[in-house]
């Protein structure tokens, strides 16, 4: 309680104790009028005045001073009342601001652990991954190790393969010539039996078809000259035609190539008469008859 307070407390207390006092020890000797003495507030070394009241007005001052008390005993309780709220929110403010301080530290002490716990983290992990980086390299090293042991084994591999490779290819290239040659001389000696063979084929070929040729063009001559309307007038002279025929003997083309011009004409008649030649089945004489040139001249007696 602050002093200035406390000492104006006393003072009040004091004033008002006396009053009462005063009241219950003159109420008995005072009927219609009486003289009573109040001291008044104030300077206490002053002289004191006094006031004649009657029963009334002391009554009326009775109940006044003990409104009064009443009013200083309600102001003194909520005085009381408000400096225990004060207390007590001064109180509840510094448990406030306590539990406030100690839930601070409480969480500079979680976050401390928790920056101490992720640098515990932070170490295992760089501890692993180094642990986890040195056994990728011996793995990657005996990896590389194996891949250079393989490699040389598959390199010797393909190097003895690749002898054997050889001299089987040198023996197979030196038993293939050597039938190469003796299949070419063989070859070669049967070549030239079969173009023996084939020459003769030819030459007797030759002479059939140049007879089959000569007996047919004789028969083709003949049946132009049967189609064939000639007179005196026509007595040595002569003319050159070419003649297409077809498979069949059927005329496909008949051209002038030199001659007396009526003559020509009147062998062109004959020819056109004529429409079919005899044709031989065999493709080669036909080949030697579907294009034939030769001299025509007519049979006169």
């Amino acid at each position: 309680m602050e002093p200035a307070f406390k000492k104006s407390l006393i003072i009040s207390g004091g004033l008002h104790l006396l009053v009462v006092v005063l009241l219950f020890a003159n109420f008995n000797f005072f009927k219609s009028k009486e003289v009573l003495v109040i001291p008044m507030p104030g300077d206490l070394s002053a002289p004191l005045n006094a006031t004649v009241v009657d029963q009334s007005q002391f009554d009326d001052m009775k109940e006044k001073n003990q409104q009064k008390k009443k009013a200083e005993e309600k102001r003194i309780k909520d005085l009381e009342k408000k400096k225990q709220q004060e207390e007590r929110d001064k109180r509840l403010e510094e448990q406030r601001l306590k539990k406030q301080e100690q839930e601070k530290k409480q969480a500079e002490i979680a976050e401390k652990k928790a920056v101490e716990e992720k640098k515990k983290q932070a170490v295992e992990k760089e501890k692993q991954q180094k642990l986890a980086a040195e056994k990728k390299k011996k793995d990657d090293e005996k990896k590389k190790q194996q891949e250079i042991e393989k490699k040389k084994k598959e390199q010797a591999a393909k190097e003895k393969a690749a002898k054997e490779k050889a001299a089987k290819e040198k023996a197979e290239k030196a038993k293939a010539e050597q039938e190469k040659r003796e299949r070419e001389a063989a070859e070669e000696m049967l070549a030239e039996q079969l173009e023996e063979e084939a020459q003769a084929r030819r030459a007797a070929k030759a002479g059939q078809i140049l007879t089959e040729k000569q007996r047919y063009l004789a028969m083709i001559v003949a049946k132009i000259q049967q189609n064939w309307f000639v007179d005196d007038t026509m007595r040595g002279k002569e003319c050159r035609v070419n003649i297409r025929l077809a498979s069949n003997g059927f005329v496909t083309a008949s051209t002038i190539l030199g001659g007396d011009r009526a003559l020509c004409e009147s062998a062109m008649r004959a020819i056109q008469k004529a429409g079919n030649f005899p044709m031989s089945p065999d493709p080669d004489v036909y080949d030697a008859l579907k294009d034939i040139t030769t001299i025509l001249q007519p049979e006169l007696r």
